[in-house]
């Protein structure tokens, strides 16, 4: 993991382009990661033979589930970290989507493409609207 300190503005202030410059690399160093894992797990794995018996026709479509439901994640993880470099280029990025405050650097480091706060990401939580 990349790690790079982080000072942004809230409510109006500006991300200085350092900062944005530093952002945006991070966003597209974690995005080609994940992007990387998505192009290796791409191939899933094909079910058994029918000839097979029942445990390796169970296990191998256990196999396609699980191998599907990863490239569905990250294939998620890659949408939101697009949009989070468009947060960047929009100068929206570090500030929270709810409030507009500050995203904590702490918060962004852990993670890149968050567009809420801790307060109000707790509140989407409790009320069943966090993505």
């Amino acid at each position: 993991m990349v790690v790079i300190r982080m000072t942004i503005s809230a409510k109006g202030g500006t991300m200085s382009t350092n900062t944005k410059d530093r952002a945006s690399r991070l966003l597209k160093t974690e995005l080609d990661t994940v992007a990387a894992r998505l192009h290796a797990e791409a191939e899933i794995p094909k079910a058994a033979v029918v000839s097979g018996d029942f445990l390796d026709v169970a296990q191998s479509v256990e196999q396609q589930e699980l191998a599907l439901l990863s490239a569905s994640r990250l294939a998620q993880r890659a949408r939101r970290l697009q949009i989070a470099l468009s947060r960047v280029s929009d100068g929206e990025y570090g500030v929270c989507s709810e409030c507009e405050a500050a995203i904590p650097p702490k918060r962004l480091l852990v993670v890149p493409d968050a567009t809420t706060c801790v307060t109000c990401q707790e509140r989407l939580e409790q009320i069943g609207l966090a993505s």
